[in-house]
C-alpha cells in the first residue's frame, strides 16, 4: 500500500478509496488460529489414548499371580483371555469319540468345572498326543511341537516324570499314579517271562510315561535295558494290540490300567505285572504347560475350589455312571 503524503491535495473520496476500512473488533482469534488450537487438542487426546493402549499391551504378557477370586471370578486379564486346552481321543473313559463322532469323556467335564470355578474362558482343542510330548524309539522324550510352539496353553492328563519336569510345568494332579506292566497275547502262548526280557522285542505307546526308559529302571528285570532294534513305538492302542497279537512284538509295556480303563478287554490281551514294579511317575495325571505360561496358577485355584466344595468328589462319582460303559475313571482323593 502506498503511503499518503499529508500535503497531497485530494478529495475525500480519493482518500477513502486508498485507505482500507477499519476492521471490526473481535476476541483476537482469527480462523487459522482457532483451527490450529483444535488440531493441538486432538493430537493431545490421540497421544493419551495411544499411551493407555501401550500400557495395556505391556501388561497382557506379564500376568501376575491371580488374585483370590470370589464367586468364580478371577483377575481381569486371566478372565479376559481365551485359554486353549489340548485334548485327545484315545484315553479310555477320560477322552474318547462317542458313537455320534463327538469328543467326550471325564476330562471334558473336569475342564468345564475347573475353568468355571476359576472364572476362566476355556476352549478344548483336539490334537495328536505327540504334539504334547514326543518320543522316538531309543531316544529321550522331548516336548511336542504343539505345546512348545504355543498352539495351546496346556495339555490334559500328563504325568510328571523326571524328564518332563525339566521341560514343562504341571498342575496339581487329578488322577492317581500307576505302575507299568507287560501285555501279551491271552494265555501267554509264547511263555513270556516278566523277570527276563533279554532278546525280546517290546512295543511301547509313543509319548506315554511308560516308555523304554521306564522299563530300563526296573532293576529286578534282567535285560531291561533294550537295544534299539528291540524297541517298537506306536501312536495308539489299536496298533499296540496289533503288534502283540500278530507276533511282531513279544510283549507290550504300558500302564497297568489299560484294561480297566477300557482300551481293550482281557480277551484281547493278558496283563502280566512285574514281580516288583518301579513307579516311573513323580505324580499323577495333571495339566502340563510351558514354563512361561501362567495357566496352572489359575487352574489350581479353580481346582482347589472344586475340591473344597466337594464338587470334585461328586464329579468323579458321576463319571462312573456316565462313562462306565467305556471304562473306569480312577478318582484321586486330594
Amino acid at each position: 500500500m502506498r503511503k499518503l503524503d499529508e500535503e497531497t491535495t485530494a478529495s475525500t473520496a480519493d482518500i477513502r478509496a486508498v485507505i482500507p476500512p477499519e476492521r471490526t473488533q473481535s476476541s483476537g482469534l482469527n480462523l487459522p488460529t482457532m483451527l490450529l488450537g483444535a488440531l493441538c487438542v486432538l493430537l493431545a487426546i490421540i497421544a493419551i489414548i495411544l499411551a493407555a493402549v501401550s500400557m495395556n499391551r505391556q501388561n497382557v504378557f506379564n500376568l501376575g499371580p491371580a488374585q483370590a477370586a470370589t464367586g468364580g471370578g478371577n483377575d481381569g486379564q486371566a478372565a479376559g483371555k481365551t485359554w486353549l486346552i489340548m485334548i485327545g481321543h484315545d484315553y479310555g473313559a477320560h477322552e474318547y469319540i462317542d458313537v455320534e463322532g463327538n469328543l467326550a469323556g471325564y476330562h471334558h467335564d473336569l475342564i468345564r468345572e475347573v475353568c468355571e470355578a476359576a472364572g476362566l474362558n476355556c476352549r478344548t482343542v483336539w490334537d495328536s498326543y505327540p504334539n504334547c510330548w514326543d518320543s522316538q524309539a531309543g531316544q529321550h522324550g522331548r516336548g511336542g511341537q504343539g505345546l512348545m510352539n504355543g498352539w495351546y496353553d496346556a495339555c490334559t492328563g500328563w504325568s510328571r516324570t523326571r524328564l518332563r519336569d525339566g521341560t514343562f510345568s504341571f498342575s496339581k494332579a487329578f488322577l492317581p499314579t500307576h505302575t507299568a506292566s507287560f501285555y501279551v497275547r491271552t494265555g501267554n502262548p509264547g511263555n513270556f517271562n516278566v523277570d527276563d526280557v533279554s532278546g525280546k522285542k517290546i512295543v511301547f505307546l509313543d509319548g506315554w510315561v511308560d516308555d523304554e526308559k521306564c522299563l530300563a529302571r526296573q532293576k529286578s528285570i534282567t535285560g531291561s535295558v533294550l537295544p534299539a532294534d528291540k524297541i517298537v513305538h506306536v501312536t495308539d492302542t489299536d496298533k499296540f494290540v496289533e503288534q502283540i497279537n500278530t507276533g511282531l512284538a513279544d510283549a507290550g509295556w504300558a500302564a497297568n490300567t489299560l484294561i480297566a480303563q477300557g482300551y481293550f478287554n482281557d480277551t484281547v490281551l493278558q496283563l502280566l505285572p512285574p514281580t516288583t514294579p518301579q513307579n516311573c511317575m513323580l505324580d499323577g495325571s495333571a495339566m502340563m504347560t510351558r514354563k512361561d505360561n501362567n495357566f496352572i496358577t489359575y487352574w489350581n485355584q479353580g481346582f482347589d475350589k472344586l475340591v473344597e466344595s466337594g464338587r470334585f468328589t461328586r464329579l468323579c462319582s458321576e463319571a462312573a455312571r456316565r462313562y462306565g460303559r467305556v471304562g473306569t475313571v480312577a478318582c484321586l482323593n486330594p
